[in-house]
């Protein structure tokens, strides 16, 4: 779904070469007693390290958010907007960038 939607908007090459060898990082979560202390940092620059894939992706809520700010801190730039996964109705920004991080 997302790759097709990412098709739409920016054309197969693009698409392709953000998600035809991509690693996607999903479901992190920092307790909130541990949230700003870079422990959310560290385990995404721990899970990309070493990775052979040629960018990054995840999706987040699509809106203003502690995480939304961690992932533009660290390079990652939307890809797309107001996306909705079939059978839901939050809205969602798919986020990607090139590995590997600094």
């Amino acid at each position: 779904m997302v790759l097709r939607a990412l098709r739409d908007e920016m054309g197969p090459e693009a698409a392709n070469a953000w998600l035809g060898f991509a690693f996607e990082l999903a479901e992190i979560h920092v307790h909130p007693d541990y949230q700003g202390k870079g422990v959310g940092r560290a385990m995404i620059r721990t899970l990309c390290a070493g990775r052979p894939e040629r960018s990054a992706v995840l999706s987040t809520h699509d809106r203003p958010t502690a995480a939304r700010h961690l992932y533009a801190s660290m390079g990652f730039t939307d890809l797309l907007t107001r996306f909705v996964f079939p059978g839901g109705h939050e809205e969602y920004a798919i986020a990607g960038r090139p590995l590997p991080l600094p």
